[in-house]
């Protein structure tokens, strides 16, 4: 099962559109965030990211992955 931090960080690339980016926003390198975005995928069994040269996007299973960490995320800033 995907830890929170790695759910937070999925949502931090899909904001931003960049791996390096959501690890400069959460204090992570562009290695660390890669290296935790393939552990998410291998655990959920789904590509979640198309990564290119000018940035990352969500596929549409990472899509659907991003609305399930959303909430998820909230309910845990709730408890």
């Amino acid at each position: 099962m995907p830890d929170l931090a790695s759910l937070e960080l999925l949502l931090a690339v899909a904001h931003s559109g960049s791996l390096s980016a959501a690890g400069r926003d959460i204090g992570l390198t562009q290695q660390a965030v890669s290296a935790r975005v393939a552990t998410l995928e291998a655990q959920t069994g789904v590509r979640l990211l198309v990564r290119t040269t000018r940035g990352s996007r969500l596929t549409p299973s990472g899509a659907v992955a991003a609305q399930w960490a959303d909430r998820l995320l909230q309910v845990a800033h709730e408890v």
